[in-house]
């Protein structure tokens, strides 16, 4: 599992390095450091569902009640897509607004709100990643996570 959240850290690291090399390299850096603020705080949802749902599919299965521990990880991942989905409508909805909470820069919260239809699938997707990882784990698959 350590080595999943070093790669994930090192992948988003890389990214504002290369964020670096493009043509307005100051305005990409700040624009693509204020989405993954953004994503950073609306996954924290998600991996609170993570642990919960670990718990919730360990207890079934080690009860033997394989068709619970189904039923909860459908009703995980159904919230967790919902939630997302809330999230990235409210981004999107609000995404002529949100930037100014970061920056005075027009042409960074420009960048921001152009950035902002990717931002929120990252947000859907990235919603339900951690609640997976959670069922695996809580399946016993640590290994896989």
């Amino acid at each position: 599992m350590h080595l999943v959240l070093s790669l994930e850290t090192w992948y988003f690291m890389a990214l504002i390095l290369f964020a670096g090399y493009l043509k307005n390299a100051e305005v990409s850096v700040d624009a693509f450091s204020i989405c993954m603020n953004i994503l950073g705080w609306t996954i924290m949802v998600s991996f609170g569902m993570n642990v919960a749902v670990s718990v919730r599919v360990s207890n079934e299965l080690g009860a033997i009640h394989p068709r619970t521990a189904r039923f909860s990880l459908v009703v995980a991942v159904i919230t967790s897509i919902f939630i997302g989905l809330l999230l990235a409508l409210v981004l999107i909805i609000s995404r002529d607004k949100y930037p100014a909470l970061f920056t005075n820069d027009t042409e960074v919260a420009e960048l921001v709100k152009d950035l902002t239809p990717l931002l929120a699938l990252c947000v859907v997707i990235n919603n339900v990643q951690p609640v997976l990882s959670g069922v695996a784990i809580g399946a016993g698959w640590q290994a896989a996570v």
